[in-house]
């Protein structure tokens, strides 16, 4: 006998009130006035008692056939009064088979026999005569509703289909569900079974149970997640959540729309931290054009700086961004993970350069001679030195060159923004051998030689030299000059 066989005898078979004997107007509703004689079989079902039985899209078998006294036996043909064929835990297993060996998590009316909790037993609207219009219906009528007043509920939940997911009398697993932990879910969700299947790095709640993120029934959260998304991921990554709410540089990817999602996938991915793809492309998403930040500043459109330039900073060609940036916020102005100078002319001091020298040399600009240290030294001077190392006037790194890419060797720029207004100040660098040339701005060219040193004019005592010249602000002029700065400073 197959299970549908077997539910429609096991409603069928259990009497309207087990123990008790009542008219069939009662149970049924009927007007038409009981019989007072026995009823032959082909006439015990008419259009009139029980009416509309046989209407119901779903019909028991012996009541398809007027098959009644298969259940309820005549008491008293004068008044219409039957008795159940047998005790009512009894009735549904005279045709169905209610062993459940494997199964130790019993529904609780199923192993106290009470059948008629959930089926009727003659007909209904919903499969399996089960009580209502829907499957969900049914089991209202012990369970409260998982659904709610909740914005986000689970497909199945939403359809009254608890079916899909619960066995109805008997199964193997808490709750009787039909499947433990993912297993359950990933027979739906086919889609994120095969990127767990197919991709190298898989979250680690995913190897477990989905319900540590998810909601089985309904939530107010996106995905049905069962809290905010940034407090649920916040919960396990306890640092990450130190660093966001600590940071005085906050990234807005981390901040705003999808928070964490913007960056990482929730399942799986091929990429390390579970990111959606290479940090340095995941970047470009959002750093695709220009972004005016509140302070009024502008970040550069950053792929189109760095992509088609065939110098990159060293960095960018390893882990990308982040070996230089902090991603989930930091207490460096753009992210940076350490200090670097603000500005492009800077007095000089170590802990100002500290992000340089996490990876470069420190000597470059620490000695004033060397033939090792450096490429840019006119003999073994080194013009490093000469440039940055310097109580006033400074030049920072970003003088010259580009912290990300640019069309010559060793970054160097072509152009910076200079003073107030950003004036494209031109560098003219041209790499000649062993050496250099630059003319920046409207100065002359000076040149440097590695291997024959270029001599440089001695500076003449009293004759200013730009030291105290800030870009845009001419301020404490060397006595005997004018308040504005000379038309050719530095010559």
């Amino acid at each position: 006998m197959n299970t549908r066989t077997f539910l429609f005898a096991f409603v069928l078979l259990t009497a309207p009130c087990a123990g008790q004997i009542l008219p069939a107007r009662d149970r049924t509703g009927s007007t038409a006035a009981p019989p007072t004689t026995a009823v032959a079989r082909e006439g015990c079902v008419t259009t009139q008692c029980p009416p509309g039985l046989k209407s119901k899209a779903f019909v028991h078998g012996p009541v398809r056939v007027n098959g009644c006294d298969g259940c309820h036996l005549l008491d008293n043909a004068e008044t219409h009064l039957f008795k159940p064929a047998a005790p009512r835990g009894e009735m549904c297993a005279l045709c169905h088979d209610p062993q459940t060996p494997d199964s130790p998590v019993l529904h609780d009316p199923y192993a106290q026999g009470d059948c008629l909790s959930c089926h009727d037993p003659h007909g209904s609207s919903a499969p399996q005569m089960l009580r209502g219009e829907r499957y969900a219906d049914a089991c209202a009528s012990c369970h409260q509703d998982v659904t709610g007043a909740h914005d986000q509920v689970h497909g199945p939940a939403s359809a009254g289909a608890c079916g899909a997911c619960h066995q109805p009398h008997a199964a193997k697993y808490p709750r009787l569900l039909i499947a433990q932990g993912r297993d359950l879910c990933l027979k739906c969700h086919l889609r994120t079974a095969m990127e767990i299947q197919d991709k190298p790095l898989v979250h680690d709640p995913v190897n477990g149970d989905c319900g540590i993120c998810h909601a089985p029934h309904a939530t107010d959260h996106p995905a049905i997640l069962i809290s905010d998304p940034v407090k649920l991921c916040t919960d396990c990554h306890q640092h990450i959540a130190s660093t966001v709410t600590t940071a005085t540089t906050q990234h807005a990817a981390v901040t705003t729309q999808r928070a964490c999602l913007n960056c990482h996938e929730a399942h799986a991915s091929t990429h390390a931290a579970l990111l959606k793809q290479e940090s340095k492309q995941l970047c470009f998403e959002c750093h695709d054009k220009p972004i005016k930040l509140d302070d009024g500043t502008t970040i550069a459109n950053m792929k189109k700086l760095i992509e088609g330039k065939p110098s990159l900073h060293g960095a960018i060609t390893q882990r990308g961004c982040v070996e230089c940036h902090e991603i989930h916020g930091g207490g460096h102005r753009k992210l940076l993970t350490n200090e670097y100078p603000s500005d492009l002319y800077y007095p000089f001091n170590e802990n100002a350069y500290a992000l340089c020298f996490s990876c470069h040399d420190r000597q470059m600009v620490l000695l004033s001679r060397t033939s090792t240290a450096t490429g840019f030294r006119n003999g073994d001077t080194n013009l490093h030195y000469v440039h940055v190392n310097r109580d006033k006037k400074g030049r920072s790194c970003a003088l010259c060159h580009d912290a990300h890419a640019a069309s010559r060797d060793n970054h160097i720029r072509d152009e910076v923004p200079y003073g107030k207004k950003g004036w494209k100040l031109p560098i003219k660098f041209t790499s000649i051998e062993n050496g250099g040339s630059c003319a920046a701005g409207c100065h002359a060219a000076f040149e440097y030689n590695r291997v024959t040193p270029v001599a440089y004019p001695e500076h003449k005592p009293g004759v200013w030299n730009g030291e105290e010249f800030v870009p845009g602000v001419w301020a404490n002029p060397p006595d005997g000059e004018k308040s504005t700065p000379p038309a050719n400073p530095g010559k």
